[in-house]
């Protein structure tokens, strides 16, 4: 049985106590006060342009869906190698894409584009090369942060090429990777990510992604290896595990066609067996981790035409083949939630 405390060490607890309970209070109010809104989070004004167009958007989706049932939405437009946005709008009409983000390297071009076209074209920061994200005082940082705080939605296109970096190049991408991954999280958007499968590369991947659990990075043209001696293990079993130890790493499917039969090169493509059918493996991937996945094209798409040729022979060879509920989630509805943190309304 333990003894009572002597009356004076009674009072000189008491003394201790209650100035300690005003400090916990104090930290514990901090910490919730840090938590409702970290340093640099979006201002309201930002959310305010976000949801506005938010709506605009929400309305073009529904008018899409009410004439087909799997609209797309593309997360992966360039603007650079195309003469207007009008070109751009032909080709999604088209190929029945309702929205479509859009990144090119000048600010003003996408600005341009998406005044023009409100309800159609969905604003990302400026793209970047290496030299612009990795350079320390290149202005890129802080461009992008006027930017998403204009009311962009991710950032990016941000485009890496491990392959030909040393050890200290690839330290200092992977602090410069951690400081977006940090802003994306702290303006309440995503970081698209260009970057070649390779063994390093993905290494820092992972580990800034580990850091930032809140992080949603989308890894772009998932299914295309063009160096195919960068990370042999690159495909479907990469992707399954990835998506299982990463919640906020997505992927869009690459809209490259499969190669001819008798092309003597290995394959490029991974979603295609030999042949052009849709690979089965592949199938029962995108079956299994659906959450993960949404469509884009590349940079490569110059015109009308060959935007439309792409995305179609996506749409009939790809989408075609999965069950209707894979199918409405990678064709619109994964990316709706990855643009507005909601699901869409009926």
């Amino acid at each position: 049985m333990a003894l009572p405390l002597p009356r004076a060490t009674r009072r000189a607890s008491r003394r201790i106590a209650f100035p300690l309970t005003i400090l916990i209070g104090a930290f514990l109010t901090a910490g919730l006060a840090g938590a409702a809104k970290p340093p640099n989070a979006l201002k309201p004004k930002a959310v305010q342009i976000r949801a506005a167009r938010v709506e605009r958007y929400e309305r073009t989706l529904k008018a899409h869906l009410a004439a087909d049932p799997w609209p797309l939405i593309d997360l992966e437009i360039s603007l650079d190698r195309w003469k207007s946005a009008i070109g751009l709008i032909e080709g999604m009409d088209r190929a029945g894409v309702a929205l479509g983000a859009v990144t090119a390297a000048r600010e003003e071009a996408i600005k341009k584009a998406v005044e023009r076209y409100p309800g159609r074209l969905i604003p990302l920061t400026t793209s970047a090369t290496e030299k612009d994200w990795m350079r320390t005082g290149s202005g890129y940082l802080s461009s992008i942060k006027r930017q998403l705080e204009g009311g962009a939605f991710g950032i990016g296109k941000v485009t890496w090429r491990p392959v030909s970096s040393s050890k200290a190049r690839m330290r200092r991408a992977g602090e410069a990777l951690g400081v977006m991954i940090r802003l994306a999280v702290a303006k309440r958007s995503f970081l698209v990510l260009d970057m070649p499968p390779h063994d390093d590369g993905l290494e820092v991947l992972e580990r800034r992604l580990r850091a930032a659990p809140a992080a949603r990075v989308v890894w772009t043209q998932a299914g295309r290896a063009l160096n195919l001696n960068a990370l042999p293990g690159y495909g479907h079993g990469l992707l399954r595990a990835l998506s299982l130890r990463h919640a906020g790493l997505f992927f869009t499917l690459t809209q490259d066609p499969p190669a001819p039969a008798d092309s003597p090169p290995p394959r490029t493509n991974h979603l295609y067996d030999p042949g052009g059918a849709f690979s089965r493996e592949w199938r029962a991937l995108l079956e299994a981790r659906v959450g993960h996945f949404t469509a884009g094209n590349d940079s490569s798409v110059t015109n009308p035409a060959a935007y439309a040729r792409r995305t179609l022979h996506f749409r009939q060879n790809v989408l075609a083949n999965i069950s209707p509920p894979a199918r409405k989630l990678i064709a619109y509805q994964n990316a709706w939630r990855l643009l507005t943190k909601r699901n869409l309304k009926p």
